[in-house]
């Protein structure tokens, strides 16, 4: 405890913030600072970024200002952090959210909350504290093995990326080399895991600001945020399979990179929904920060106001809710329910189903699809309130009924290495498990085997090759020779006297087809391809044999919908005289409005949907 009273907060004026000047000393002196009020556009500051851990206070911050001093607590990562970038000769100007903001005083707190986009933006450097060392010996020389391999990455990436394929899928190397190479991906996965990187409010702390450097563990070991963007970056879009083998979560960070990613123009290339999406693996302490936390995005003003104002007084359900409502109100379209992601366990939160639960864990990343299934917008849609609940009012053309689907796709188990390998998995031989479950168990048969693998090359992967439109021309047969490939991957490990899966029921004259289409392909490159489409979701037919990709909790006799204004068909299930949301879907044969072209020839119905 200390023997100074609590430290009186003064009111801020609009547009200021509070400064901390922190004294000069040695690492183990008491911590002193004064607290400066200044316009944002005042002095030049810096800005710490950290995390807060346990709140409660550990050590006590001497406060003083022109008129008054007292303490603050502080828990002891923010005391580590302020102890470690306190200078020894002169004052440091830092931006502190702790001290910076009255905590207590929840009309503050919504007010800068409003501000921190700029607060980050106008500091003239970002500090990031990723905290103390995992491992206290040998931590520091871990942590500089990690940073080395990352630059020496970052130079050269294809060249790592095809050692890291060779040495730990298949453990083609000496055991000298293979050691090295798995001990610097593994210092490399010990970074990712540090609970800084999965922090909400990082997401703008480190996307706005003009410089930002992380430091870990002490202020001599250090990155700089562009090097870590550009290795997220490139891992995303090309090293998949070693992120599933490693369980490496630098997609975490790099979904950083795709909240604020922006087009030549500087226009945000995503809707604010869809920054929401990308920010849902981050951890907030309140679920209400998973949207206030990016309320300083450009997208999350429509028609020249925020979608949604911070407010603490109301639930996180309440907040969920409100903000879909006007999503869909300002925009005329569905595309929020495309980020619904339901548990077969009950959300902790009491929602309608068409509400992304975005506190819940996300297994899955959005779907994606070079065209849509239905019209973008449609001025029929609305929310009406009722004893169930907001039920959402839209039209809809009902395709068919889920008969059979497969299990789910399990994302570090799409890399094909050898037998042994191949039967500890969940689902060995993945294109066969899918052929079994949705062709020869439920007895739909195929047009042709044709349907299956050409339909199959474009759900699982989305309809993409890297980012460029695989539906059609070139880069359609090119993605269909991938998926070739990826099949006679699964032949090689076979033994040789096998005689079931989906390659041995194909006539000679198919089977010689698959193997001339898989010379020009690269079954890596379409592991690439399917792995953030597919992943922790279920290929699917229907009773009319249609094939698709949809979510993990769907059962048969649920439905698939395309509603108007929404960019992908959609899974629902009857209840009780309305509809419950499963989850958005990809299917073939109706992702380019198909479904209003049967509509009019009168081959399907349109008809009105009330979603609880």
């Amino acid at each position: 405890m200390t023997s100074l009273p609590y430290y009186p907060y003064k009111p801020l004026s609009p547009q200021c913030i509070r400064v901390l000047e922190l004294h000069p000393g040695a690492s183990d002196a008491p911590l002193v600072c004064d607290i400066v009020v200044q316009h944002i556009d005042g002095k030049p500051y810096e800005a710490l970024s950290y995390v807060w851990g346990d709140p409660t206070p550990a050590v006590f911050v001497k406060c003083i200002d022109e008129a008054n001093e007292g303490a603050l607590g502080v828990g002891a990562s923010l005391a580590k952090a302020l102890n470690t970038f306190r200078l020894t000769g002169q004052m440091r100007r830092i931006w502190v959210d702790a001290i910076c903001i009255n905590q207590k005083d929840v009309a503050e707190r919504q007010s800068q909350v409003r501000m921190m986009g700029a607060v980050y933006s106008k500091a003239e450097h970002v500090l990031c504290w990723l905290g103390p060392f995992n491992d206290q010996e040998g931590g520091e020389s871990k942590a500089r093995l990690a940073i080395g391999f990352l630059r020496r990455f970052n130079d050269k990436p294809h060249e790592h990326l095809r050692a890291a394929h060779q040495h730990l899928h298949f453990g083609d190397d000496t055991e000298d080399t293979d050691g090295a190479l798995l001990d610097s991906w593994l210092a490399i996965k010990d970074l990712f895991d540090v609970e800084y990187f999965h922090r909400a409010w990082i997401i703008q702390e480190v996307g706005l600001a003009r410089h930002a450097r992380l430091f870990w563990g002490t202020k001599d070991v250090w990155v700089d945020w562009t090097e870590v963007a550009t290795f997220c970056s490139f891992m995303d879009a090309y090293g998949a399979s070693i992120i599933n083998h490693l369980q490496l979560k630098s997609w975490v960070a790099n979904h950083i990179n795709l909240v604020w990613a922006t087009d030549s123009s500087g226009k945000p290339i995503h809707s604010f929904v869809e920054v929401l999406h990308w920010a849902r693996v981050h951890r907030s302490t309140d679920p209400r920060d998973y949207i206030y936390a990016l309320l300083s995005h450009p997208s999350a003003t429509v028609n020249g106001s925020l979608l949604v104002q911070p407010n603490y007084t109301i639930t996180p359900a309440q907040v969920y809710t409100g903000l879909a409502m006007n999503v869909i109100e300002r925009t005329n379209n569905l595309q929020i329910l495309a980020f619904v992601d339901h548990h077969e366990e009950p959300s902790v939160l009491t929602l309608p189903t068409w509400v992304p639960d975005w506190h819940a864990l996300n297994l899955v990343a959005p779907l994606r699809y070079p065209t849509q299934a239905a019209v973008e917008t449609d001025n029929s849609i609305s929310v009406v309130e009722s004893e169930k609940g907001a039920i959402l009012k839209c039209r809809g053309i009902l395709i068919d009924t889920l008969r059979a689907m497969s299990d789910i796709i399990e994302p570090s188990e799409l890399t094909v290495t050898t037998l042994e390998k191949e039967m500890q998995k969940k689902n060995p031989f993945l294109i066969d498990h899918i052929w079994n479950k949705t062709v020869v168990e439920p007895g739909i048969p195929l047009a042709s085997p044709g349907q299956l693998f050409t339909s199959l090359s474009l759900v699982l992967t989305g309809g993409f090759l890297n980012d460029s439109n695989s539906t059609l021309g070139e880069k359609q047969e090119q993605q269909q020779s991938d998926c070739a490939a990826l099949i006679l991957e699964y032949e090689r490990i076979r033994l040789d006297d096998h005689l079931d899966g989906f390659f041995a029921s194909l006539s000679p004259e198919d089977k010689a087809l698959v193997q001339t289409m898989a010379t020009k392909g690269s079954a890596h490159q379409f592991v690439q391809d399917m792995t953030w489409t597919s992943m922790c979701r279920k290929v699917f037919r229907t009773a009319k044999g249609y094939i698709g990709l949809g979510p993990r909790i769907m059962k048969g006799g649920d439905l698939c919908v395309v509603f108007l204004g929404a960019a992908y068909p959609m899974v629902v299930r009857r209840c009780d005289g309305n509809f419950r949301l499963v989850g958005p879907a990809l299917l073939y044969g109706f992702m380019n409005g198909e479904a209003e072209k049967l509509c009019r020839n009168g081959t399907l119905l349109e008809q009105g949907f009330e979603i609880i």
